[in-house]
């Protein structure tokens, strides 16, 4: 620029034109300049405000996807709440219906003879029996497991009594806990 501007003096000078001539041809640059900065600043601010626009447009998608999982995350933690409520519920019925059961059918042996019992007893798994056994009074338990065969009665026996270490060591590990 500068040669350019020391071409056009000595240009000036070898014309005759004076300094007339010469400040006007500078102040033609200097507008040119002027309008050429004018232009980059108005492009520089079109492309500041269409950066801003985007930038926003996208902070507004991800605070709308933040809400959305959010929105998620709460009906996902509703619809555990609801599904243990229903866990809980249908524990409860089950445990109500094995008492009653278990209550039913210590009834019905308790109200059979010893012998009936034995041999009903013998003919079941011995992890069924056992289960049945433990229902009953302990003198019926006795009298029907002595009128049993003998290796049904005792496979059955350590099977109440692996029940009963199971049981206990449950009830001392939540002691302890």
């Amino acid at each position: 620029m500068k040669r350019l501007s020391l071409c056009v003096f000595l240009l000036c000078l070898l014309n005759g034109a004076g300094e007339e001539q010469y400040l006007e041809t500078k102040r033609q640059q200097f507008e040119i300049q002027a309008r050429e900065l004018n232009e980059a600043r108005q492009a520089l601010e079109a492309y500041k405000s269409s950066f801003e626009a985007l930038q926003k447009q996208k902070m507004d998608a991800l605070i709308q996807k933040e809400a959305d999982i959010n929105a998620t995350l709460a009906k996902i933690e509703k619809e555990k709440k609801a599904n243990e409520v229903i866990l809980q519920k249908t524990q409860e019925s089950l445990q109500a219906v094995d008492q009653k059961s278990m209550g039913l059918v210590k009834e019905i042996y308790g109200q059979m003879k010893d012998n009936a019992v034995a041999d009903v007893l013998s003919q079941m798994e011995a992890s069924e029996a056992s289960k049945i056994i433990l229902s009953l009074e302990p003198r019926k338990v006795s009298s029907v497991l002595s009128k049993m065969e003998p290796t049904k009665a005792s496979e059955i026996t350590l099977l109440i009594k692996n029940q009963n270490e199971i049981e206990e060591n449950d009830t001392n590990s939540t002691q302890t806990n």
